[in-house]
């Protein structure tokens, strides 16, 4: 589900209003009531604190709202069963002047003089 925030088109939907049912960034969410409850848009927000009554956008019909909500929560469910697990890669940190580590590639000796002195690249 890759729907994208009512007032930013460029930004993805994080949530939707629990009073007009449409999808917002988190820049427009108001959780009024903890993270655990649906927030507000900004605008709904400010018609439910009676602010400005005529701020909220219309509203959707709530058995579309409590559909949506479903289809969210399903696809969460469903991105969270197919998480990737991430191998970690085995890395050879080994000091060449070390005794019985390998020795410097071929290459790299061209580059590193034994005198010790600065070399320009």
């Amino acid at each position: 589900m890759e729907e994208r925030c009512m007032r930013h088109q460029f930004e993805a939907a994080v949530d939707l209003c629990r009073n007009c049912g449409y999808e917002f960034c988190a820049e427009c969410l108001v959780y009024s009531f903890g993270r655990e409850q649906p927030p507000y848009c900004v605008p709904c927000a400010l018609a439910a604190s009676g602010v400005r009554s005529n701020a909220a956008y219309p509203p959707r019909p709530k058995r579309e709202i409590k559909r949506r909500l479903k289809e969210r929560q399903k696809a969460e469910r469903a991105r969270a069963k197919q998480k990737v697990e991430v191998k970690p890669v085995e890395v050879d940190w080994s000091i060449p002047d070390r005794p019985g580590a390998p020795a410097a590639p071929d290459w790299l000796e061209e580059h590193l003089p034994s005198s010790g002195e600065r070399v320009a690249f």
